[in-house]
């Protein structure tokens, strides 16, 4: 008599913002960072937003908005100040955020966790870099680790490489760790860190 209803999912709509629209940044839902407000992440209305090279002024201004409207807000930096691997992270955490790839276990949510408390998020496209990082003595309390592997699947690789960020990690440190086929580099990697 009733047909049951195909439970919907809602799509995601994630942002990126960045001073210049470059080749990774070339996507949906890109605004520049001259034209960033309040009224546009309104009008787009967006769940996301992922920003590169914000100053500690207009990363506080931005999440300002965005809290205002519903929306998390990321703005993401780099060891070395390095716009491009910035930019190619922030792209992948898009592409993983806006497919249904499996594992499909990568969320808004989580990006919301990495951010709480004024956390500054850190982008890393290169594994050696990132365990570097993570292995150093005078490393900042690092509070979150959300860890894209790109490439070819490989459940033995996927293991191993889980299992040696584990190791570098304290047991207080929350691990999303999934996979990206379409990732850009060998990595995407951002690192939630106490200010």
């Amino acid at each position: 008599m009733f047909e049951p209803l195909e439970p919907q999912e809602e799509q995601v709509i994630v942002g990126l913002s960045a001073l210049n629209k470059s080749t990774q940044l070339d996507c949906d839902y890109f605004i520049p960072f001259n034209q960033l407000s309040e009224d546009v992440i309104a009008d787009l209305q967006l769940d996301l937003l992922l920003v590169s090279g914000a100053s500690a002024l207009q990363t506080a201004l931005v999440k300002f908005w965005c809290e205002e409207i519903g929306c998390v807000a990321a703005c993401v930096e780099s060891l070395e100040h390095d716009e491009k691997v910035v930019e190619q992270v922030i792209a992948n955490v898009k592409t993983k955020l806006d497919g249904s790839e499996f594992p499909n276990n990568i969320d808004v949510a989580d990006i919301r966790y990495l951010t709480d408390d004024d956390h500054q998020l850190m982008a890393f496209d290169s594994e050696e870099k990132l365990i570097a990082f993570l292995s150093d003595e005078d490393c900042p309390c690092v509070t979150g680790l959300l860890y894209l592997a790109h490439g070819e699947f490989d459940l033995e690789s996927y293991q191993t490489c889980s299992n040696k960020l584990s190791a570098c990690l304290s047991d207080n440190v929350t691990f999303f760790y999934s996979y990206c086929s379409q990732g850009m580099g060998e990595c995407s990697a951002l690192i939630s860190v106490s200010r």
